[in-house]
């Protein structure tokens, strides 16, 4: 089924007839020819084979060829040359000349009688166009303008999606004409292979879908290679785009690339419904503006962008600045909903960190959450993440979609994974199709592929279980959080770590501290008790003075540890052991008749 995307649409080995192609090798003895070449030149193409180029044109017109390959820039770059005595003679051919491998490939067509000046009639479409502020005015301008300078009864502005399905987005029609405008058409009408070439060679025509294709002789060359046409003005093109075409009724068609960032954002779509060959003049003014388009387009997107940004970093600002006051805001999820909802728009938020989940707002029950979670730890790679289609990753939300379709995912660690996921709500709407989205397969010398519509009467389809999308701006905006959120929580474990490494510090000093009072009683007894061997004051009063002193270290003792610790009075302790050894020497004193002499200790 995927034949379609397979087929080879860049060496088809077929030409346009409104022009001829002449190859040759880089010593320039020619190695191609296409098989109207007498038409136009009077010379036959088995006899032109092999042959030196000046044998065939002029060799003024040979050196104004090679002085233009010396300005070709890139592998893709094509110069064109107006109004070049090719033959040596009155007749005046317009020129295109580009390398495909180590070919140089030289495509001609009469040329117009009364040429316009590209770069004059550029600069009055681009004025028209700066004085244009909405994007959907401007989008509309823009297709007024290439049906100004081609003539074709339809000029679409058809932008693609991320699925690669394409929708009608502006447009300018000529009287009478039926309007596509907000048709969609899915992504197997434009295959892989021909959106590249859409990059590679921006401007494509045909002149008329009912021309026959003028093959090139010889097919493949000595080492069985055949010509690379991407770049050839005059490449013919698929016969299934042929029938594609036919099928609407259209004669003709032009195609202009809206490239923004690199990416084919869209088509400038031109359809007549005759033969309609625009010059190469005309086509070469329209390919420029449509490059100038393309970048006025991209500087649009980048300052909307840009200003969406702006407020969303004073949002996430404004977050992170709260969160390094208050880090326990992070486990409030209604706070956090009406923060970042400020930024990135939400129907409902779900929090799960540190193993534990919190809800606010439209969001799937806790055990879809977690559901989500597991799979985000298989997706996600601790980057954001967005669809807008839950169920296509978890068949089951669908059950939930009517209150979190899609969502946006910020992972907020990777070990454990911790996330903050906005929901977005099922966003019900009609496409309107150009003609229903299946095709029918049928079987042909290549096997089964895909045969193009039969019909594009537009046809409606409700589209269920999808939110809107998430922005690329508001992903960049998500992956801002992401970053500075991730910047707080580790400044917050640094300040717990820290911290901790104080009271830690506190707690050994402590501990010293008592451990040196300790000390202090132990020796101050020891030594108030040597000295009642030689004392002469009664034991009473020894006993009475020890007490008082022990008491007293006590409360020092018990001052520092009561608000830090909580273990026993020192003073039961000491109490307890130096009691009952006083008790027992005072007998023995009193028994012996010794005088206790008692000195004072510096507290």
């Amino acid at each position: 089924m995927s034949n379609c995307d397979r087929e080879p649409i860049h060496i088809l080995g077929n030409v346009q007839p409104f022009g001829f192609l002449v190859a040759t090798t880089p010593d320039w003895m020619i190695a191609r020819v296409s098989e109207n070449l007498q038409g136009f030149t009077g010379a036959a193409p088995e006899a032109a084979l092999g042959m030196p180029l000046n044998h065939l044109f002029a060799r003024e017109a040979i050196h104004t060829i090679r002085n233009r390959l010396t300005g070709l820039r890139g592998p893709d770059a094509v110069e064109r040359i107006l109004g070049l005595a090719l033959l040596g003679d009155a007749r005046l051919f317009d020129v295109a000349v580009h390398f495909a491998g180590r070919e140089i490939v030289i495509e001609a067509e009469p040329a117009a009688v009364e040429p316009i000046e590209a770069v004059s009639v550029v600069r009055g479409m681009i004025a028209r166009l700066q004085h244009v502020d909405d994007l959907s005015a401007f989008l509309r301008e823009g297709a007024r303008q290439v049906r100004a300078i081609t003539g074709f009864d339809r000029v679409m502005v058809y932008r693609f999606d991320a699925q690669e399905s394409g929708e009608v987005v502006a447009e300018a029609v000529r009287h009478g004409v039926e309007s596509f405008l907000g048709l969609h058409y899915p992504a197997s009408d434009i295959p892989a292979q021909a959106r590249q070439l859409y990059l590679r060679n921006t401007f494509r025509v045909i002149a008329d879908v009912g021309a026959v294709p003028v093959p090139l002789v010889p097919g493949r060359d000595p080492a069985g290679q055949v010509l690379d046409q991407s770049l050839c003005v005059l490449r013919a093109v698929s016969p299934i785009h042929i029938e594609y075409l036919r099928n609407m009724g259209v004669r003709a068609s032009l195609s202009i690339s809206i490239v923004v960032g690199g990416k084919l954002w869209g088509l400038f779509a031109c359809h007549h419904y005759a033969p309609r060959l625009p010059t190469m003049a005309a086509r070469g003014a329209a390919e420029l503006f449509g490059q100038m388009f393309s970048l006025m387009l991209e500087a649009r997107e980048h300052a909307q962008a840009r200003d969406y940004e702006a407020r969303g970093r004073a949002v996430t600002d404004r977050l992170l600045a709260t969160v390094a006051q208050d880090n326990d805001l992070l486990d409030d999820p209604q706070w956090l909903a009406d923060v970042i909802g400020d930024a990135i728009p939400a129907d409902g938020i779900g929090i799960f960190m540190r193993g534990q989940l919190s809800l606010v707002g439209l969001t799937p029950s806790a055990a879809q959450f977690e559901a989500i979670v597991r799979m985000l730890n298989r997706v996600s790679s601790g980057q954001v993440f967005a669809t807008e289609s839950i169920q296509t990753l978890v068949p089951e939300a669908a059950g939930h979609a009517d209150v979190a379709a899609g969502m946006l995912a910020i992972p907020l660690s990777r070990e454990p994974r911790d996330y903050v996921v906005l929901f977005r709500a099922e966003r019900l709407r009609e496409v309107r199709w150009g003609g229903k989205p299946e095709k029918d397969m049928v079987y042909g010398p290549n096997g089964p592929r895909l045969t193009p519509r039969k019909s594009f009467e537009a046809w409606s389809e409700l589209v269920k279980g999808t939110c809107l999308s998430f922005t690329p701006a508001q992903r960049r905006v998500a992956e801002a959080l992401r970053v500075g959120m991730l910047e707080v929580l580790v400044r917050l474990a640094e300040t717990a770590g820290a911290e901790r490494a104080r009271a830690s510090e506190r707690q050994e000093v402590l501990i010293a501290e008592l451990n040196h009072r300790v000390r202090n009683i132990l020796s101050l007894i020891r030594g108030l008790i040597a000295q009642t061997r030689d004392g002469a004051q009664d034991v009473a009063t020894f006993i009475a003075t020890l007490d008082d002193r022990i008491r007293s270290l006590a409360r020092a003792h018990d001052q520092i540890t009561a608000d830090r610790w909580g273990p026993a009075p020192l003073l039961e302790l000491i109490e307890v052991e130096a009691s009952a050894y006083l008790r027992d020497r005072s007998h023995r004193i009193v028994a012996r008749g010794e005088n206790v002499l008692l000195y004072p200790v510096a507290m």
